[in-house]
């Protein structure tokens, strides 16, 4: 899965389609783009589960790097590891009435992971914590798209694409609404490209997003979605997506680097484009659970 890049800078400067850089980073993005929504969307399990195992994949690499101190064997073993934890939470949430209740651990885990690299600024043993926070967010992808597609259909509107697509729209907003009118930077020292009106942009994209896509879910859910569980989940993943987005940009700070690899022309690494979908599909997922349980097939 990819998204659409975030804003990169405070100055005003327009967009050009000449610019070589800038047609990249669209043509990256309408192509990621259309890859991942048609995996959200076939109810076979196959795409779902194929494109997010190459995202584990290579998350699980970029997060060995950014790390560092690691030899060739232990990077291909983490690798391993964080897809066999991704590939494994999800078929445990198969059971009968399970709950996100896996992946919420496997979150805290890979937060304090990430936490405690960032306080010791050193490689540790307990590094491998970190692995929680890819494994944890994209087992509940899996878990979404499975316990809600239409069995009877080839495409079907599931919950998953409530997750996802209001994150990659709310960054796409506050990519070109910070390029443009952002001024005011709302944490310099972690990133210091961001703006409090690129953020506010997202924000409110994330919401009217979720409505809209809600509204189309609605239509083929034998019980619908509640209108507060949908505005929970806008403002979740508008100020969620962002704290995973910092995050992110914290430990790339850490590392001493701009972006997390390099595996999406124009836009760096599948950690850079994902941050915030790591940071707010657990939360989603326990809000669908508890509030909208109905709504599952």
């Amino acid at each position: 899965m990819t998204k659409e890049p975030r804003e990169s800078s405070t100055s005003p400067r327009l967009f050009s389609i000449a610019d070589p850089k800038f047609r990249s980073r669209v043509l990256v993005a309408l192509v990621g783009g259309a890859i991942s929504i048609l995996a959200i969307l076939a109810t076979s399990e196959v795409p779902i589960t194929l494109l997010i195992a190459a995202a584990g994949w290579f998350a699980a690499i970029e997060m060995q790097r950014l790390f560092g101190g690691s030899s060739r064997f232990s990077s291909i073993l983490t690798m391993l590891v964080a897809v066999a934890a991704l590939l494994g939470l999800s078929r445990v949430m198969l059971a009968p009435d399970a709950a996100p209740y896996p992946p919420l651990i496997a979150v805290i885990l890979g937060t304090l992971g990430i936490y405690l690299r960032l306080k010791r600024g050193a490689p540790h043993a307990l590094d491998a914590l970190a692995l929680g926070w890819i494994a944890g967010p994209f087992a509940c992808a899996l878990w979404l798209h499975q316990e809600s597609a239409v069995p009877s259909r080839m495409f079907s509107s599931n919950l998953l694409a409530l997750v996802a697509l209001p994150l990659w729209l709310g960054d796409t907003a506050a990519y070109f609404v910070g390029k443009r009118y952002g001024k005011h930077l709302v944490a310099p020292r972690v990133s210091p490209k961001k703006t409090w009106e690129g953020s506010i942009a997202n924000l409110l994209m994330c919401v009217l997003a979720s409505f809209f896509i809600a509204h189309l879910l609605n239509s083929g859910l034998a019980h619908p979605l509640p209108q507060g569980v949908v505005l929970s989940i806008g403002v979740i993943t508008g100020i969620l997506g962002q704290v995973g987005d910092f995050l992110q940009s914290a430990i790339k700070r850490a590392a001493g680097v701009k972006d997390s690899g390099d595996i999406l022309a124009g836009h760096g690494g599948i950690l850079d484009r994902l941050d915030s979908f790591l940071f707010a599909a657990v939360p989603v997922s326990l809000v669908l659970w508890f509030f909208a349980r109905a709504s599952f097939t």
